[in-house]
């Protein structure tokens, strides 16, 4: 292609969307790429076995592990975990994986919908990808079963539900949408779902000088819904098991959740008030950077004139702050924020595409400094011993490196700063490609979880799927009291059709797990493992 013609197509302005498009597609790929390759880690194996046992007792109410009450979170995530093994099976990690990965894609659709409808198309495609690049989320927490990235899904929507229909007018849509997703967000992680929706309605109203709308007859009546709804789901739950100890083990969680721990809570206290925020900062990357723009009044002053972007200052300030000073609060329980931050940050960073800039020289700088770090380390990986359990290292790494050093170089050219951008995000998912191909395999071999995973599939050998018996004493009631992480073994074990119930004492036959301590002489065990240096055995009772 001619020189003169190539750079003409790289910064069209008719390029944003058709390369939008296509970068869309390849996240898709890239977000689902192997997610059956690294074993079960973290709390993944409960979540599983709580979802693979409602399948089994088609019980969508009670949670159980080993068919024990299990008293934690609400339901919901459980039951979108099940659906997901219903619809691809439950042999694989991918069915479970499935929904936190396409929670992530929902949301950055939503971001891309709410920018195109107050700022810009162009606004609300880069807003969007920029969240969905963000290294925390994109590389590692889309990649497992967990929860918090479907509570943000709905989190979010709630609170883009009072903006949106504030701005229609309608207060009835407005309270019942807002309490509809708060309410799903409680029967996913409990009673802080429905403090985000007060904070939010307080702030917003109280801003708006409209604080007598909260006493109206259209929020009294949302409020009643949602509370009602709550209370006959406690109602039935009643009907099968102990609600009250149900409510204040829940009740329990969440407090766990933002107390402090160790021996000097203050000390813990103010770490995490200097911690917690630039944590936050950090896990936004590649936006993080954007903050070079945003410390000036003029910033300052085009948020304020700018309605939805102001709202996402509020609505993020006033929740924020109540995790900001709970000293136990985690990261993963804010990423309902990271969306409206990076809105607010790539709004104040499109002001400076009109213009030629010391900021903008430095921002583009140091991502090229960062791309061309990663292009070196991924020809560097073949010669890294420890990698070398993959097969193709060699070949990827030589191929997924020229890609990447492709749209490096064409980012370098690109003069049109809206195209710049796209192409600088296309590297990035070019290298979740690589990540995916290269170092998932290499996890599924050297991760202290494949022990777990190895330990089911040769137990489920011996037992040809009948029923185990996991013999202890012990109560359960959260995960710390699980007997001996067996789940971590189990929850493969129940993906594979065997069945794991906790019993007190032999007295049937069949197949049993039980300590070594616990072994009498005259049961010689069939199967020797260990998990946490405690060794278990599996017998067999004709």
């Amino acid at each position: 292609m001619n020189k003169n013609i190539f750079f003409k197509v790289i910064n069209s302005d008719k390029l944003y969307l058709k390369l939008s498009l296509c970068l869309f597609v390849l996240y898709t790929f890239s977000i689902f790429l192997n997610l059956n390759y690294v074993p079960l880690i973290l709390e993944e194996p409960r979540r599983i076995l709580v979802a693979l046992e409602m399948l089994f007792h088609n019980n969508f109410m009670v949670t159980t592990i080993f068919n024990e009450t299990w008293y934690d979170h609400p339901p919901l995530w459980n039951i979108v975990l099940a659906a997901s093994a219903k619809v691809f099976g439950s042999e694989s990690e991918f069915a479970f994986r499935f929904p936190c990965a396409l929670s992530l894609l929902l949301t950055g659709i939503l971001i891309f919908f709410n920018g195109k409808k107050y700022v810009s198309i162009k606004f609300g495609i880069l807003s969007a990808f920029f969240y969905l690049i963000s290294a925390d989320l994109y590389f590692f927490f889309s990649t497992i079963a967990e929860i918090d990235i479907f509570f943000s899904l709905l989190i979010l929507l709630s609170i883009l539900s009072v903006f949106y229909f504030y701005e229609k007018e309608n207060m009835y849509l407005l309270f019942l949408s807002t309490y509809f997703f708060g309410t799903l967000g409680f029967f996913t992680k409990g009673v802080v779902a429905l403090v985000f929706v007060g904070i939010t309605l307080l702030t917003y109203f109280i801003y708006k000088r409209k604080f007598i709308k909260l006493f109206s007859f259209a929020h009294i009546l949302s409020f009643c819904l949602s509370i009602g709804a709550i209370v006959t789901y406690f109602y039935f739950y009643s009907l099968q098991e102990d609600v009250y100890t149900y409510i204040l083990d829940m009740w329990s969680l969440t407090q766990n959740k933002t107390s402090a721990s160790g021996n000097n809570p203050i000390l813990g206290l103010i770490k995490h008030l200097f911690t917690f925020p630039l944590n936050l900062v950090g896990n936004l990357f590649p936006a993080t950077l954007l903050l070079l723009f945003i410390f000036n009044k003029k910033a300052i002053a085009k948020i304020k004139n700018h309605k939805y972007i102001y709202f996402l200052v509020l609505a993020f300030f006033f929740n924020f702050i109540i995790y900001w000073i709970s000293a136990g609060a985690r990261m993963r329980y804010t990423y309902m924020f990271y969306p409206m931050v990076i809105s607010v940050l790539v709004y104040i960073f499109t002001f400076h595409f009109s213009k030629k800039s010391t900021l903008l020289t430095t921002y583009y700088t140091i991502l090229k400094v960062i791309m061309i770090i990663i292009c070196v380390a991924i020809f560097v990986l073949p010669f890294i011993s420890y990698l070398k359990v993959n097969p193709n290292l060699t070949s990827l790494s030589i191929g997924f490196g020229l890609l990447l050093f492709t749209c490096l170089i064409i980012a370098i050219k690109t003069t049109n700063p809206w195209n710049k951008n796209l192409f600088i995000i296309s590297f990035f998912m070019v290298t979740r490609l690589a990540y995916s191909s290269i170092v998932f395999p290499i996890k599924a071999v050297k991760s202290s979880s494949g022990l777990y995973k190895k330990q089911a599939k040769e137990i489920a050998l011996i037992t040809k799927q009948n029923p185990i018996y996991l013999l202890s004493q012990e109560t359960i009631k959260e995960h710390k009291e699980i007997p001996f992480d067996f789940y971590k073994t189990a929850a493969y074990l129940e993906m594979q059709g065997t069945r794991v119930n906790k019993i007190k004492s032999i007295d049937k036959k069949g197949f049993y797990i039980l300590r070594t301590i616990d072994l009498e002489k005259n049961l010689l065990p069939i199967y020797t493992f260990t998990i946490k240096k405690e060794e278990l055995n599996l017998i067999k009772l004709e």
